[in-house]
């Protein structure tokens, strides 16, 4: 038993020095891995397989599962599994992206650029154009409705408004009627008459019930329809666009834009 044990040491102590020997003593060019006047570099895994999935469903699936297992067991291999499903996601993503702007170009029918485009020159362009339309919206108005201005008397807004309403009137033709809601002289308002029945009537035409003033509505001039568009302090501009919309009669933009016929 003692010579077994004998013997067994023995051949371990000669196998080591063996292999040391052959480390040192073996032509280094017989393995071309193996370092020499270089450090050698420990083999690297291969990353993670990624299965081919049918569907965006079957994909997304994966990819939530292999995050919570990287979540909840955040080892290198679990978050290196997720890092690869995600490596896939992005790649997919990218091509979607490429391909998506390939085909809008070579259908400008469905690029909103082309009626909107984002050049600077264009834009200057295209709201010079809209501001024109829309002076030309106001002057039709002014031929078929005009503002009532609802005021009283210690409104900081009412006296801010008095300056805007008189540029409005003097640029489009609208006419301005100003009413003191509690009869009141106004010095901002001088022109305003008092309530004679009219505010109940503009809330019951237009269904809308003011809480702030100067209260502003559009009224038509048979006096047979009323709408709200603005409470408080607005600017001029913020004003025309208000009316324009709600008046029906804002032309379309763009209307330079030529097209081509269809074929």
């Amino acid at each position: 038993m003692k010579k077994t044990l004998f013997s067994l040491l023995l051949l371990t102590t000669l196998s080591n020095v063996q292999a040391q020997n052959n480390f040192w003593t073996e032509d280094v060019w017989v393995s071309p891995d193996r370092g020499f006047l270089f450090y050698q570099e420990n083999a690297k895994a291969n990353p993670p397989e990624v299965p081919e999935f049918a569907t965006v469903e079957e994909l997304r699936a994966e990819a939530q599962r292999r995050l919570n297992v990287a979540v909840m067991e955040p080892s290198a291999e679990n978050i290196t599994s997720y890092l690869a499903i995600n490596t896939v996601m992005l790649e997919k993503s990218m091509r979607f992206a490429e391909r998506w702007k390939e085909t809008l170009w070579a259908n400008p029918a469905y690029d909103h650029t082309t009626l909107h485009p984002n050049a600077n020159f264009a834009q200057v362009a295209l709201k010079d154009e809209a501001k024109l339309n829309r002076e030309i919206s106001l002057k039709n108005i002014s031929s078929q409705a005009g503002l009532v201005v609802l005021v009283q008397a210690g409104c900081s807004f009412c006296s801010m408004m008095t300056p805007v309403m008189k540029r409005l009137s003097q640029e489009t033709g609208l006419s301005v009627l100003p009413i003191s809601i509690k009869g009141e002289v106004l010095t901002e308002w001088p022109t305003a008459r008092p309530d004679n029945g009219i505010v109940k009537r503009l809330m019951t035409l237009s269904g809308s019930v003011p809480t702030v003033t100067p209260a502003i509505f559009l009224v038509e001039k048979s006096g047979q329809s009323a709408q709200l568009i603005a409470s408080g302090a607005l600017s001029l501009e913020d004003l025309k666009e208000r009316l324009t919309h709600v008046s029906g009669l804002k032309q379309p933009l763009n209307s330079t834009i030529q097209t081509l016929p269809r074929l």
